[in-house]
């Protein structure tokens, strides 16, 4: 694709947001569903668009660290401590070690934020995703963009332009097609707005490079079961889930009296002890990340085959392991 093409459709996709509308982009991530964070009516029209709780906040999307400050309340510190703002701004400089790249920060709220992109609560989660094309929109739109997953609320997240296209259709103002993600899972989300950094939502960037990073313990032992305002997407309990049924390969009893059509994701390679209509493998030697970049797009295309159900391997919960296991958690709920 030639750089006149993609400046053309960078052009085309800031007049979309600048106008109200909405603009799915890729990142290293999933493909996101964009508008002006700024404008409380562009963002409502993204939860109507998904059908998404109201309750349930979105990523604010930045070009650099210093694009995002603005948005973020430095002058409350520590919310539950009311330490003053010098450690806030400390992390946020340690941790832009890993921007651009797969981690989001919740942080007390700035001024100008919308309040649907917040869910009306007092912080923002914000990031700077690593990819050329969403930087250069970043870049080129000048302001913050909300950007949740560009697919349904609750179903698979999008690794391609086509599952945006084939999920959300029309009701996008514009798609822009960077080809598929690399990582194939959101981000790492991390809150900065409790005494100890805590991981609200798993990913590429594990606890302990965080914990690494900050010089400090990070916990993963974060409450998902709150029913008020959440703190981050990516807690609520059924998420990421096809319209097929998801059964843990370790749980599933093969019933002989029933003929089920049943697909089988693979993460390595080994035969299977009954018979399955569909099979994906992910992996020849169980690569964590294999199996997390080809994790949606497997199941969508299992979702797709009128099955009974979907049995799926599992993995050790170690690094990318716990982001995995969390996706798939909450797809079988």
């Amino acid at each position: 694709m030639s750089i006149e093409l993609v400046d053309n459709r960078i052009k085309n996709a800031v007049d979309v947001l600048r106008r109200g509308g909405l603009v799915a982009f890729p990142t290293e991530t999933v493909y996101g569903l964009g508008a002006d964070a700024t404008n409380d009516a562009a963002v409502q029209k993204i939860f109507e668009v998904k059908g998404r709780p109201s309750h349930n906040p979105l990523i604010l999307h930045f070009a650099s660290l210093e694009a995002m400050l603005p948005s973020i309340d430095l002058s409350c510190g520590d919310l539950s401590s009311g330490e003053d703002s010098s450690k806030l701004l400390s992390q946020l400089q340690a941790l832009s070690t890993f921007w651009p790249g797969p981690l989001s920060v919740v942080v007390p709220r700035g001024p100008g934020v919308s309040n649907a992109a917040c869910a009306g609560g007092s912080t923002v989660a914000v990031r700077i995703p690593n990819h050329s094309m969403a930087l250069a929109l970043l870049i080129a739109f000048g302001g913050p963009v909300a950007a949740p997953s560009a697919n349904p609320s609750s179903y698979i997240s999008p690794t391609t332009a086509d599952h945006v296209r084939n999920s959300l259709g029309e009701k996008v103002d514009l798609v822009l097609d960077g080809g598929p993600c690399a990582i194939g899972l959101e981000s790492t989300v991390l809150s900065l707005v409790h005494k100890v950094p805590t991981i609200l939502r798993p990913g590429a960037i594990t606890a302990e490079a965080l914990s690494r990073t900050l010089n400090e313990p990070v916990s993963t032992e974060a409450n998902t079961t709150q029913n008020e305002a959440l703190l981050s997407p990516g807690l609520l309990s059924k998420h990421y889930s096809p319209k097929t049924r998801v059964v843990f390969r370790a749980d599933y009893i093969p019933d002989p009296t029933r003929k089920l059509r049943i697909g089988v994701l693979l993460f390595s390679s080994y035969k299977e002890s009954f018979e399955a209509v569909e099979c994906r493998q992910l992996s020849e030697t169980g690569s964590l990340e294999d199996i997390a970049t080809g994790l949606f797009a497997a199941l969508r295309e299992l979702d797709a085959l009128d099955l009974d159900l979907i049995v799926v391997d599992s993995c050790g919960e170690s690094g990318l392991g716990a982001a995995i296991m969390d996706r798939l958690r909450r797809a079988a709920h």
